[in-house]
């Protein structure tokens, strides 16, 4: 072979990859999620109470946004956002049904806009993600989910669809 196709060859190999890198860095940039604002990264889920955490006072500081896929273990969840403006400790929460059914909160801190799924089914917890680790469903259409603070007090209600 001659010595100009081989070297043109890996000269086009080499530029081939390169732009490929370049349309997958921009693709990457342009196209990523971005995590909620109120979370901070990986140790976020597991990080104790810091100073500002609120303690006490509750109001309004965490909503119960929606229940999803009830009666489908493989799909439902519950969605938990933090609506006040203070990092908020979940150690101590708990969410209940009208069944007896009661999910423990980690202790993990939300910031501020920050938000989490809480899966019926098993899973892996991560920063966003929880799981319940049940082998069936929770939740039935007209049940009434429970938020209740570390107090024993209900800060949020939800009537599920």
């Amino acid at each position: 072979m001659d010595k100009r196709l081989v070297r043109y060859l890996v000269i086009n190999i080499i530029v081939s990859a390169l732009t490929t890198l370049l349309v997958l860095l921009v693709w990457n940039r342009l196209t990523a999620p971005e995590l909620p604002e109120g979370l901070a990264g990986p140790g976020a889920a597991t990080e104790a109470a810091s100073p500002t955490a609120t303690l006490g006072d509750f109001g309004g500081q965490l909503a119960l946004a929606s229940i999803i896929g009830a009666g489908n273990l493989d799909s439902e969840r519950v969605r938990l956002e933090h609506v006040g403006d203070q990092d908020l400790s979940l150690a101590g929460w708990h969410l209940e049904d009208e069944d007896g059914n009661r999910y423990s909160f980690p202790a993990l801190v939300l910031h501020p806009g920050g938000a989490i799924s809480l899966f019926s089914r098993s899973g892996d917890d991560s920063v966003i993600e929880l799981y319940w680790d049940r082998t069936e469903p929770v939740w039935e259409a007209g049940e009434q989910a429970r938020l209740v603070d570390p107090e024993g007090e209900t800060q949020a209600e939800y009537i599920v669809p």
